[in-house]
């Protein structure tokens, strides 16, 4: 539960455990994808895997998590990332959450706050970092 006594995403979600597994087998599924694997190749999975969860626990509003990567607009910068990479990656999570019974409202929330970051991903300059 949060400091208000509400239960958070994060807690809907099924806490820590559910929330790794998400992330692990998104991470799998980002890294093996025929479409956008290729931009992962120079990745290490477990860091990709450490900074997706700590974001996604941070935006869920897990207790005491931060995201301690770089700024995404500048994780992102040295990356052509086009909007249809983007989509798939999105695709891919979308299937992912769902597979894992995730509730709508956490479904809803995590693909809403990943669109909201799509200029920082595309390094749209106008976009403000998280």
């Amino acid at each position: 539960m949060s400091e208000t006594g509400q239960t958070s995403l994060f807690d809907e979600l099924g806490g820590e455990p559910v929330l790794r597994s998400v992330i692990r087998t998104f991470v799998d599924r980002m890294f093996s994808d025929p479409m956008i694997g290729y931009l992962f190749r120079k990745a290490n999975a477990q860091r990709v895997a450490d900074k997706e969860y700590e974001l996604a626990a941070q935006h869920l509003g897990a207790p005491g998590v931060v995201y301690t990567g770089k700024p995404l607009g500048e994780a992102h910068a040295p990356h052509r990332i086009l909007d249809g990479q983007f989509a798939r990656r999105l695709h891919i999570l979308r299937g992912t959450l769902e597979e894992a019974g995730a509730p709508r409202a956490v479904i809803d929330h995590w693909l809403g706050f990943t669109e909201r970051l799509k200029p920082l991903v595309l390094g749209d300059d106008s976009a403000c970092a998280p």
